[in-house]
């Protein structure tokens, strides 16, 4: 059954703001690592714990979830996501030690993979093939207008007031959220169900397994400049937490502003040309951080990283969809599931890998290990191009 176009447009913003608000406090977190560091007393080692707990949250939740779409549809995932992430502020405004901010991290990677598995299924099911690559830029979007505003929030909030602090709006906001997004889903008709074929078929597909890849590399990277690049940045210049907060903050903004120009590019050139457009330029940008002469200067580098970094993922939403069309009777949220699934492995690997190659041997050869294995990658994504429905754009 479709959406009315009211309804649609409602349900996208909620989407939109639920995907927002949980990157929001992800970011929260990041630059506040110095403070809690000397708080708890952790190094890099443990912060890339710390970070890694999020996507370990989401890694485990995101099957559970997909179930749970296919067997409820989308109305109790999408509403337990928002729902769950105002009560996991609440447990990050009463922490008082290491252990409790792990399990909070923890837990909203958990109500992390509700909103983005429900949010991403019901835009490829709602929406025409032709709009999609558009239309989940947009997500992506509020998830860059998140990390975006995150980091700034964490760290000047935490400098001026203390790090429980910068969660007390947040939470407010998400439970306003919450309520908005109940009063809207509950008008979403239990027509608006999921197909139960078996998800065999999909999960075994060389496009969805080669999308996933990407997806887990691109959001490894992302992942591992969390732990590494705040605690080189405070003990290299000095950097406060607000200062890292905005240069993270810059990554972001670039990342939002280059997602929908990716979604169309996408939409019009296939994915795999755009993914490629954004891999190749990581391998130069990456290690030029180590050389940086001041925090300042890594401005443009932050900048750059977020353009290319959403050039690689933004294409991996619209692919995705569209290889589920080529299976009929399958899941859209079985392809998210496995998007969020790939996310997390990347999340998980990327801060625990490059806090413990920071520590042991340094910014610079973390980062030229990095940049090698994204050259080592390249051939792989032009066999991906060759697979039918990805080299080619959704809209022929």
């Amino acid at each position: 059954m479709t959406m009315t176009p009211g309804l649609r447009q409602a349900l996208l913003a909620i989407i939109v703001a639920g995907v927002s608000l949980d990157t929001l406090v992800y970011g929260l977190v990041v630059p506040m690592l110095p403070q809690l560091g000397a708080e708890f007393e952790f190094g890099q080692t443990a912060a890339g714990v710390l970070l890694g707990s999020y996507a370990f949250g989401l890694c485990v939740a995101t099957p559970l979830i997909g179930l749970g779409i296919r067997r409820w549809g989308y109305r109790v995932p999408l509403i337990a996501g928002i729902g769950g992430l105002a009560l996991v502020l609440v447990l990050f405004l009463l922490a008082e030690s290491f252990t409790a901010m792990v399990v909070a991290r923890t837990l909203q990677g958990a109500t992390s993979g509700a909103t983005w598995t429900a949010g991403l299924a019901i835009i490829a099911d709602q929406w025409p093939a032709r709009e999609r690559g558009r239309t989940m830029g947009l997500v992506m979007t509020g998830f860059a207008v998140g990390l975006m505003a995150g980091p700034p929030l964490g760290g000047f909030v935490s400098d001026w007031f203390g790090v429980a602090a910068a969660f007390v709006l947040p939470a407010m906001v998400a439970f306003a959220l919450t309520v908005a997004a109940a009063l809207v889903l509950v008008r979403l008709h239990p027509g608006h169900s999921v197909p139960h074929a078996h998800p065999g078929r999909l999960l075994a597909d060389p496009g969805v397994i080669g999308l996933a890849i990407v997806v887990a590399a691109v959001a490894a990277v992302m992942g591992l400049l969390e732990p590494t690049l705040p605690l080189f940045l405070e003990q290299r210049f000095g950097s406060s937490a607000g200062t890292i907060g905005v240069l993270f903050g810059l990554i972001a903004m670039a990342f939002g502003l280059a997602s929908p120009l990716a979604g169309h590019s996408a939409d019009q050139w296939g994915a795999v040309a755009t993914i490629r457009r954004g891999a190749a330029p990581l391998i130069l940008i990456l290690p030029l951080f180590a050389l940086a002469p001041g925090a300042w200067w890594t401005a443009p580098l932050f900048i750059a990283t977020g353009l290319f970094c959403a050039l690689v993922l933004g294409p991996a939403l619209p692919g995705l969809a569209a290889r589920v069309d080529r299976h009929e009777g399958q899941s859209y949220a079985v392809a998210y599931a496995v998007f969020n699934l790939a996310f997390a492995v990347g999340l998980l690997i990327g801060p625990l890998a490059g806090a413990a190659l920071a520590e042991q041997f340094g910014l610079m050869p973390t980062l030229l290990l990095t940049a090698a294995l994204i050259a080592a990658g390249l051939p792989g994504l032009r066999r991906l191009g060759q697979i039918d429905g990805l080299a080619q754009g959704f809209t022929k």
